[in-house]
């Protein structure tokens, strides 16, 4: 069989019963497949440095030409000669990953096993409801700066919901790095919006509501730890690590170690009278033998939520 051309493949008659194969005797490799229906695709044939022989499809008669199918059988035989293999690369291009499967494994393999049942319930709802309608079915391989950006930008009414948005997929795409579904994470460097904070004060009738809660509330513990946030504004965490000996009831000041508060350093609390009130009357309830205001349920630890 003579060069390919276009007169040669659409003169070629189909087998009724079986595939026909016509090859170019100037380019080994290249051939065109003629189907018993008529329907005619070029083709590639060759082998794997390990020896094993492949089959990939270029495209269909009348989409392509006969020379447009030639330079490409030539850029992948080429690809071949330096010891490539195009159909199993195509055949894995097709079989990559997708944000769908990257969001399965991200909330089965991170987020269920390490965060709180809220946050992943948050996760799953921006999943379900942003992310995976506009990006599920993109090759994770794919997904551009610009793909992210646009998610991103179509949410700026709502910009601690979009920043939200960012931080899941900036976690998302960084597992797929480590899993080398990708070379690099695409959210990196864009810039967030500009969030002003929220503050939110209880006012006095909300704050005797929640007063008349705790006080008959049944778990006391529980109870106290809130009141003594609510009388001190102390963090959760420097209440629940509370010992005894950082309170001097007599002077009416709570002393809390560096290594407690936020900014690193010794603080001295003024308490007021219903602070100490509340801290002497625990006193009458305490754990014998333990160090903590508030102890866990594990021995020598203290309660921790």
């Amino acid at each position: 069989m003579p060069k390919l051309t276009k007169t040669i493949v659409e003169k070629a008659l189909p087998d009724t019963k079986k595939d026909v194969f016509l090859w170019d005797t100037t380019l080994p490799g290249f051939g065109l497949r003629i189907y018993p229906s008529g329907k005619r695709k070029y083709l590639v044939q060759y082998r794997t440095n390990d020896n094993r022989q492949r089959r990939a499809m270029l495209g269909q008669h009348g989409v392509l030409t006969a020379e447009q199918a030639r330079s490409m059988a030539q850029d992948m035989l080429a690809s071949v000669r330096k010891g490539g293999d195009p159909s199993a690369e195509k055949q894995a291009a097709r079989n990559a990953p997708t944000m769908n499967d990257l969001a399965r494994d991200y909330i089965e393999r991170h987020a269920i096993p390490k965060k709180r049942a809220s946050s992943v319930a948050d996760d799953q709802r921006m999943l379900s409801k942003i992310i995976l309608p506009k990006l599920g079915s993109a090759k994770v391989a794919t997904i551009t700066r610009r793909d992210i950006e646009q998610l991103h930008n179509s949410r700026r009414d709502t910009p601690y919901a979009a920043n939200r948005l960012l931080s899941l997929l900036n976690k998302m795409l960084n597992l797929a790095v480590a899993w080398g579904w990708r070379t690099d994470n695409p959210v990196k460097g864009i810039p967030r919006f500009h969030e002003d904070r929220r503050q939110r004060w209880l006012s006095n009738e909300e704050l005797q509501r929640l007063w008349g809660v705790l006080e008959s509330h049944q778990n006391v513990r529980a109870a106290n730890a809130v009141k003594l946030m609510i009388l001190t504004g102390a963090r959760r965490a420097e209440v629940l690590s509370a010992t005894w000996d950082q309170f001097d009831l007599e002077r009416g000041v709570w002393t809390k170690p560096s290594h407690h508060t936020k900014q690193k350093r010794t603080e001295h609390v003024p308490l007021s009278g219903q602070a100490r009130a509340l801290v002497s009357k625990m006193q009458l309830i305490v754990e014998a033998g333990s160090p903590f205001l508030f102890p866990g349920d594990a021995p020598g630890k203290p309660l921790n939520d």
